[in-house]
Parts: C-alpha cells; sequence; structure tokens
C-alpha cells in the first residue's frame, strides 16, 4: 500500500515538473524570439480594426488571432512583445533581491554579533510592512519606472532570501570544516564564498524560482496601479490596467493578459515546488 502511494507521489511530481518545465521554457521561448515572432509592432495602430474581437469569433478577421484593442494594436503582437518585458521585470527582481539578500546573510551569519543583530533587525522592519505597500510607497517616492519597480520589488524581497542565507550560514559556521579553514588563517570572504554559500545554494535556487512567480505577479499589479511600466510599454499588468474599462464590452483584451500571467506563474510554481522537493534535505524521502 505504501509503495503504490509512493509511486503514485512520485508520478504526480514528476506530471507536475514536466507540466511546470513546459510552461516555463515556452514563455522562455517566446520572451527570446519575440522580435520575430510577433506579427506587427507592439504600438503599430489600425484605425479601421478598433477593438476586433479574436478570429474565431464573429467579426474577427484573420490577421488578428487575439484581436485588437481599443487604439487598434493587435493584442497577439503585444502579448508577445510583452513577454521579455514581463518576464525580464521578475528576472531582475530576484537577481536584485538574491544579490543583496544572500550577502547581508552571509554578512550576518559569519559574522555574527551585532552585525548580525543590526542586519536582522533591519529586515525585521521590512518583513513588518505588508510588501506590497512598501513597494508602493518607495515607487512613490522614486517615479513610476521600471528600474523603480526592480528597485521597488527587489527590497522587500531581500528579508526571505537573508533569513535563508542566514540561517544555513549560522549551521555551517559551527561545523568542523569552517573552523578548521579559519584555523589555517582563510579570510572572511573564502570561508563566506568558498565554503558557506555552496552550501546554501539548494535553497536559494528553490526561492528563487518560486519567488520569481511572485515577482511577475507583483509587477503585473504595480502595472495594472499605473505604478510601473508606463504605457505604451507592452507589459502585462500595463495592459490590464489599459483594458479594464472594456471587460464588459470587449472581454478579450482583459482574458488574455490575465491568462498570460496566469500560466507563467503556475508554470513556475509547479516547477519551485518539485525543486524543492528534490533540493530540501528537510523534504527529501529515504527510499
Amino acid at each position: 500500500m505504501s509503495s503504490q502511494a509512493g509511486s503514485s507521489t512520485r508520478s504526480s511530481m514528476t506530471i507536475g515538473t514536466r507540466l511546470g518545465l513546459f510552461i516555463v521554457l515556452f514563455f522562455t521561448l517566446v520572451s527570446v524570439f519575440s522580435p520575430w515572432l510577433a506579427p506587427f509592432k507592439a504600438d503599430q495602430n489600425f484605425q479601421d480594426a478598433l477593438k476586433r474581437p479574436p478570429a474565431w469569433s464573429e467579426g474577427g478577421q484573420a490577421q488578428f488571432v487575439f484581436g485588437t484593442d481599443d487604439l487598434g494594436r493587435d493584442i497577439l503582437s503585444r502579448l508577445i512583445r510583452g513577454a521579455p518585458v514581463s518576464l525580464g521585470l521578475g528576472l531582475s527582481v530576484v537577481i536584485f533581491s538574491i544579490l543583496f539578500g544572500t550577502f547581508t546573510g552571509l554578512l550576518a551569519g559569519t559574522i555574527g554579533g551585532w552585525v548580525d543583530q543590526g542586519c536582522s533587525r533591519i529586515m525585521d522592519i521590512i518583513m513588518a510592512l505588508p510588501s506590497m505597500l512598501m513597494a508602493i510607497v518607495v515607487i512613490a517616492v522614486l517615479g513610476p519606472s521600471l528600474t523603480n519597480t526592480v528597485i521597488a520589488l527587489g527590497l522587500v524581497g531581500v528579508p526571505s532570501i537573508f533569513r535563508i542565507v542566514r540561517g544555513g550560514a549560522l549551521g555551517e559556521v559551527r561545523k568542523n570544516y569552517v573552523i578548521a579553514a579559519k584555523t589555517f588563517g582563510a579570510g572572511w570572504f573564502r570561508v563566506a564564498f568558498r565554503h558557506v554559500l555552496p552550501n546554501c545554494m539548494s535553497l536559494l535556487i528553490v526561492q528563487g524560482t518560486l519567488g520569481l512567480s511572485n515577482a511577475i505577479l507583483d509587477a503585473a499589479a504595480l502595472g495594472f496601479l499605473g505604478l510601473g511600466a508606463q504605457p505604451p510599454i507592452p507589459e502585462w499588468g500595463t495592459m490590464l490596467s489599459d483594458s479594464r474599462s472594456f471587460i464588459e464590452s470587449s472581454p478579450w483584451m482583459v482574458t488574455l493578459p490575465g491568462l498570460c500571467i496566469l500560466l507563467v506563474v503556475i508554470g513556475l510554481n509547479l516547477l519551485g515546488d518539485s525543486l524543492r522537493d528534490r533540493l530540501d534535505p528537510k523534504l527529501r524521502k529515504i527510499s
């Protein structure tokens, strides 16, 4: 009975992994080849085809597969050209968070003392505030733009990376090989990045994958609020914001960008959950 349950779990996990990997690879390829895949430019207007429904609906045209928006722009082209913007925003946020979170986490975990206390208190303050509210405040101060979106969302993502790296570093610095390295004169940089960091990489990969889906979702939310990418940049959240007033008359203008966001988030979460099951030592099952 238990072996059948275990095999069923492994099978379902494999299906989820493959599905998540397929979705992520699909949107990644679309992002890379977007200049060649998009049939039109993102801001190209067709004044004689305003709010055209998708090609399979009544009144649709074959050249506009997903229809057009209120300005006569091809929605398929905007979705394709918006893929590198939305995915690039999420990836930039994750890289920002990992770089700063890893450095401060290693600093706090390997040095300890007042450095650890100071970094931990700063992270506690950041985590005490709602992440989206803090991001909105940062953007309100800096101004809405792609760069400021990365900075704002990157800052609110630093504490989660910090806690993972700090926790791993506190466990590693007490082990004999680290103590031996310090005895033989290894400096802080060598101890932190040569000995401690490699043992935290598996958890960082998992957190980065799961954090990427959150970053894309948060960037879309900021774009929807008008605080992220600014028109005419074809970011998916901005497309949702521009078309929300047509949700009843032209529902495809809202549905299609929202569906892209949903699929990417689902794919990244499926992939991240699978990586967590495989790489997290606490979740590994002894066969």
